[in-house]
C-alpha cells in the first residue's frame, strides 16, 4: 500500500509538470492567433468603411445637383465617424458638376493600414486599403 501512494504522488507531480510545459508552449499560439484574429476583424471593419465612404460619396455625387465637394464632404463623414487617419479620396471626373448625365462617376478612397490598425505590427504594415464606388450621373 506504501509504494501505491508514493507512486501517484510522482504521477500527479510528474503530470502537473508536463501541463506547466504544454502550457507555455502552446500560450503563444494561442495568443497569436487571438490577436490575429481581432487585427483581420480591425481591418475588414476598415476596408467596410471605406466601401461605405465611397458609396455615400458616389450616392451623393450622381445626383442633379451635386459636385465635387460634397461628395468628398460626404466621404468624408463617413471616415470621420471612424477616426481614420492618412485617408485619400479621388474623384473622377474631378468636376463632377461639369459631366453630362449618363457619365459614370467613380469615387476612390484610400487609406493606409498600418495607420488604422489596432496594433502598430503586423501583417497589414505599410499596405493601403482601397475602396472604390461608380455610379451613373443621373
Amino acid at each position: 500500500m506504501l509504494r501505491n501512494r508514493s507512486s501517484n504522488r510522482r504521477n500527479r507531480c510528474t503530470r502537473k509538470g508536463a501541463a506547466v510545459v504544454e502550457f507555455a508552449v502552446c500560450l503563444p499560439v494561442i495568443i497569436l492567433v487571438v490577436f490575429g484574429g481581432i487585427e483581420a476583424a480591425s481591418m475588414l471593419f476598415l476596408r467596410q468603411t471605406l466601401v461605405q465612404a465611397s458609396y455615400e460619396g458616389a450616392k451623393t455625387a450622381i445626383k442633379n445637383r451635386g459636385t465635387t465637394d460634397l461628395a468628398i464632404n460626404s466621404a468624408t463623414q463617413v471616415l470621420n465617424g471612424r477616426s481614420l487617419n492618412n485617408f485619400t479620396i479621388e474623384v473622377d471626373p474631378p468636376n463632377v458638376e461639369l459631366a453630362p448625365s449618363g457619365q459614370l462617376v467613380t469615387i476612390t478612397v484610400t487609406a493606409p493600414g498600418d495607420e488604422n490598425s489596432l496594433f502598430p505590427f503586423g501583417p497589414f504594415k505599410n499596405q493601403n486599403v482601397v475602396a472604390s464606388a461608380s455610379m451613373v450621373k443621373e
